[in-house]
Formats: C-alpha cells, sequence, structure tokens
C-alpha cells in the first residue's frame, strides 16, 4: 500500500510540474523556423540570378521530390506557358524525364522538364509572338547544357531553391542567405521570394546590422534577446504575404550570411532561447540607436499604451555622435523637404513647436505660410524634415524686432545685443548666442546670430526614441551592467525567460 501510495505520489508530482510553468517560461513555443520576405510588392522582380558552391536542390514546397541540379549558376524567371510546346508526355518518372530532357539537349535543342502530377519534356516555342500577360510558369535554368525547369506555380504552390550542401549558403542577386528561398508568382510577371531558415540563424543576419560588432558583448546580448523577441512578438505582422518579418528596418535590418560576424553569432548563441516577457507573453521589443538622455513613452509615439515601454532616463552618461546636434534650415529647405506636408501653405515664415511629450520631445510642430498653415505631428515631423529624432528645439526663424514703449506713447526699436536683462537668476548680459522669449501660448529661443529665414534645429538623441537606447546598452556594458540589467532598465517591468 506504501508503494501504490508513493507511486501515486510521484505521478501527481509529474503532472504538476507539467502543467504549471516555471517562473520565466512562457505559455507559447518559440518557433525553429522563420520565414523573411526579401522580395515582394514592389520590390518583386521577373528574373533572379542565383548561385550555390554545391549546386541546387529544387521542388515543390508542398512535394518532398526534389531534382538535384549540378549547376552552380542559376536563372530564375517568370514565363508564358505558351512560350513552350510539349515534345513528351506522361513520363513514368523523372529519371526517365531526365534522360529523355539530356538526349535533346546533347542535340543542341533546349529543353525543360515539367511536373504537374506527372512528368513531361517541354521545349521552347519556334513562334514567339507572346502578347499574353499572363505569367503562368516560373523557368528555372542552368548555365550548362543541362535540362532546365518549369513549374506550373501560384502563391498556394510555391517553388523551393536550396543548395545541395546544406552547410553553404545561397546566393540571390549577389547577396547570401543560409536556409532555403521560397519564391511564388505573385501579381504580373514578379516573383516573391521568401527566406525560410532557423530562428537563430535569422539573427546571425540581424544583431551585426542593428549594432556595431566591436560593441561589449553585454550590449551584443541585450540587442540579441531584444531582436528575438521582436521577431517571436511580430511573427503574424505579414501573414496575408505569407511570411513573417520582412528584411527592412521597418521591422529588423536583415543582412543574411554576408554581414554574420563571429562576436554577433556568439551572443545569439549565448543567449539562445530568451526573450522578454511582460505577463507571460513576449513583449513589442522597440529599440533605436539614441535616446539623448530619456527615453519615450509608446504611446507619445506609436499610439500604444504599453505599460513596459515607458520614459526612462539613461543611467550612464552616453557622450555618443548623436547626444547633441544641430542643423540649420532655411524656409526653402523646409519647404523642399517637407513638400508633401507643407505644399498649401505656400512661402514658409513661421515654424513653431505647439506641443511636447512629457519626455520632452516635439509631438506637433506649426509650419506656417503666406497662404496658410500646417501642423506636423509625431514621427511625421522627424521623417518629412529628415531630422535625427524629435527630441529638439528651434530657434531663428523670422527677423525678432524687440520695441520699448515710453509712457507718452513713444515707440523705440531695440538690439538686443549688448544689452542687460532682469531673469530668475539675475541680471543677464546678452552678447551672442540666444535669447528665449514667452508667448502667449508657445516658447522660442531666437538665435540672434542667424538670418532672417534660417532655423536652427538643435537637439539630442538618434531614432524614436521608444525603448532600449543602444547607445545607452553600450555605456551601461562599459560601465559593468550584464544584459539583463540593461533590458530590465529599458522595459519596465518585464522578465527574462531564461
Amino acid at each position: 500500500m506504501r508503494k501504490y501510495f508513493l507511486l501515486c505520489l510521484m505521478i501527481f508530482i509529474i503532472c504538476i510540474s507539467i502543467l504549471i510553468p516555471i517562473k520565466g517560461q512562457a505559455m507559447y513555443l518559440i518557433p525553429d523556423k522563420i520565414r523573411v520576405g526579401l522580395y515582394y510588392d514592389s520590390s518583386a522582380r521577373s528574373s533572379y540570378e542565383l548561385y550555390s558552391a554545391g549546386g541546387f536542390k529544387v521542388g515543390f514546397r508542398t512535394d518532398q521530390a526534389a531534382i538535384n541540379l549540378p549547376d552552380r549558376l542559376l536563372e530564375v524567371c517568370s514565363a508564358n506557358s505558351i512560350d513552350f510546346v510539349p515534345k513528351k508526355n506522361n513520363i513514368r518518372d523523372k529519371n526517365s524525364a531526365l534522360e529523355y530532357a539530356s538526349q535533346l539537349a546533347q542535340m543542341g535543342i533546349e529543353s525543360y522538364l515539367l511536373f504537374d502530377d506527372d512528368w513531361s519534356v517541354w521545349i521552347r516555342s519556334s513562334n514567339k509572338t507572346t502578347t499574353s500577360s499572363n505569367f503562368d510558369l516560373m523557368v528555372v535554368k542552368g548555365d550548362s547544357q543541362n535540362p532546365g525547369l518549369i513549374f506550373p506555380n501560384t502563391m498556394d504552390k510555391p517553388i523551393f531553391l536550396a543548395s545541395n550542401d546544406t552547410t553553404s549558403p545561397i546566393s540571390i542577386e549577389g547577396r547570401q542567405y543560409r536556409g532555403i528561398l521560397e519564391m511564388a508568382l505573385i501579381s504580373g510577371k514578379s516573383i516573391q521570394v521568401v527566406n525560410e531558415l532557423e530562428l537563430d540563424e535569422y539573427l546571425y543576419g540581424v544583431v551585426p546590422g542593428e549594432m556595431p560588432t566591436s560593441w561589449h558583448m553585454e550590449a551584443l546580448k541585450a540587442q540579441a534577446v531584444a531582436a528575438r523577441t521582436y521577431a517571436v512578438a511580430n511573427l503574424s505582422k505579414w501573414q496575408n504575404y505569407g511570411f513573417d518579418v520582412n528584411a527592412s528596418s521597418s521591422d529588423q535590418l536583415y543582412g543574411g550570411y554576408d554581414v554574420e560576424d563571429v562576436r554577433t553569432n556568439q551572443a545569439v548563441d549565448e543567449t539562445k532561447g530568451q526573450i522578454i516577457l511582460y505577463n507571460e507573453n513576449p513583449i513589442t521589443a522597440f529599440y533605436h540607436a539614441d535616446s539623448g538622455g530619456r527615453t519615450e513613452t509608446c504611446k507619445d509615439v506609436f499610439g500604444l499604451d504599453l505599460p513596459y515601454l515607458q520614459s526612462v532616463d539613461d543611467i550612464v552618461d552616453v557622450n555618443s555622435p548623436y547626444s547633441n546636434w544641430e542643423i540649420h534650415l532655411s524656409a526653402n529647405d523646409i519647404s523642399e523637404r517637407a513638400r508633401s506636408a507643407v505644399q498649401t501653405v505656400g512661402e514658409i515664415n513661421e515654424v513653431s513647436i505647439i506641443e511636447s511629450t512629457s519626455a520632452g520631445r516635439v509631438k506637433k510642430l506649426l509650419v506656417k505660410g503666406k497662404s496658410g498653415e500646417v501642423i506636423i505631428e509625431n514621427s511625421n515631423i522627424r521623417n518629412v524634415l529628415q531630422l535625427k529624432s524629435n527630441f529638439f528645439n528651434i530657434s531663428g526663424g523670422a527677423k525678432l524686432d524687440v520695441v520699448s514703449i515710453t509712457g507718452d506713447g513713444t515707440k523705440k526699436n531695440i538690439q538686443l545685443n549688448g544689452k542687460n536683462v532682469i531673469a530668475q537668476e539675475g541680471l543677464n548680459h546678452i552678447s551672442t548666442g540666444y535669447a528665449s522669449i514667452a508667448g502667449a501660448n508657445l516658447f522660442r529661443n531666437i538665435n540672434l546670430n542667424t538670418t532672417a529665414n534660417t532655423y536652427i534645429f538643435y537637439g539630442h538623441g538618434y531614432g524614436h526614441g521608444v525603448g532600449m537606447s543602444q547607445w545607452g546598452a553600450k555605456a551601461m556594458a562599459e560601465n559593468g551592467y550584464n544584459y539583463i540589467e540593461i533590458l530590465s532598465h529599458y522595459y519596465t517591468g518585464v522578465e527574462i525567460a531564461l
């Protein structure tokens, strides 16, 4: 009876340990694979050049069978079925079709294998008067006399290309990638290309693109965990396109095999499986280059009120190239840069900050012209004016006339340079530099040495300011903080799943 009781107790403990997650574990699975959109929409092309040192495997994703091509260099392009004619149909197997196509090739006839439930051999049509825009085939052809391949192709039935040597990357348009390339015809003659590979292999190509490889290892580890978390949290972002994330900075900058570095690969490997959690779920791990001393709340930038993305101060002096910056723009410069936003206001005569966030970044910018005015908001300010961040003030602009009025109503123009003014801190002498004036609705700094139509934007930091500051992470790492402490500082109230 006692043995029976102990056995039941052990089974109970095992079941409890399975059902109740250990602290730091999340109620989800980190995927083994990730799908990265390389060419899609307007970036998709009708033809690609691929290279693999070990030759290629090519086939349908929906079919386990693949064809080995010894060619190292391939061209993949879209085509019309009317450009080809069948030479022999209903061939019993792949080897028989390949043998027949090879015989044609030896006779100097350009031949292709086609598989669509059964095998057939096709050749180019002699009558090339194609006018149709219905591209319904994908053609794969090497640089040798070996037969090419034709695939009837749709988004639902993509093809894949992989290296015969699994340790070798595959190159497309001169850039190398791990894993496989999946291709499918989309609109017109364009071919979409998706790179499918291991999650950490994807991070090998992300971290060195997002952070210098020479930085402190603890900063690189923080970047690796943030990048992994971002990827896991955004797996459904591009599901309508058939992939998880894209390769541009609108998600994370992915450079593939060519940008990999031994140090950033080490940072990924040493943090394997680790992501940032809030309430047992992966966070949206935004990060940016430099906060300028203080990060921003997510709500004030992206409109999402996320409790783990709040404003925090850098706790170590960063001293980055972006800590303080200054840019001089004339009214014409602003008109040119912000043409799409201010095209209706005419000649610009005033640029003013009318609202800032609690962290100090510009939220609304008023641009006045002779024909009207417009308000530019949030990230559009940084984008249209091509500024490093929204963390700035403005001086200069319209000519400043200061007028004194005596008791009898006499008006007299006054030059500020060389005058003494009484301020909160006492008597100040204005010689060069800036004067500050307060109006009913706004506060402006005036540069006394600029021309009437020049605006000076002087600011701090680089990027949107939400989440981890990369230069801040570097400074913390160099001052003895580890990657968990760095992440816990910039992402409020989180834990790291170890």
